[in-house]
């Protein structure tokens, strides 16, 4: 299991620059709405950043093909002192693309 952790203002800063890259996400994942292309990025810049492998990323998945709930347990699990709830940003950035 992976001890990286993330800061709330870290995931606030990577939610911020998915969103400013959010054009070329798109075309990354055309078949996907927009809401879901932004949290298919957001996940896997999580699964990188903090070294998920693949037995714990089974486990985050096994409940839920949710992407914005799978994104929150993620983050949930690995957020720095002080613990925060990453459910307000998540929800901002894909608020942010369904109203384009």
């Amino acid at each position: 299991m992976s001890v990286e952790t993330i800061s709330e203002d870290a995931f606030k800063r990577l939610c911020d620059e998915i969103y400013r890259d959010r054009f070329e996400i798109y075309e990354f994942n055309p078949a996907a709405t927009r809401r879901d292309a932004l949290l298919w990025m957001l996940m896997g810049c999580l699964i990188s950043l903090l070294s998920i492998d693949f037995e714990e990323l089974e486990s985050l998945t096994a409940s839920s093909r949710d992407y914005s709930e799978v994104v929150c347990r993620l983050v949930r699990e690995h957020a720095a002192s002080p613990p925060f709830d990453p459910r307000l940003l998540v929800e901002e950035l894909a608020n942010r693309a369904g109203n384009e």
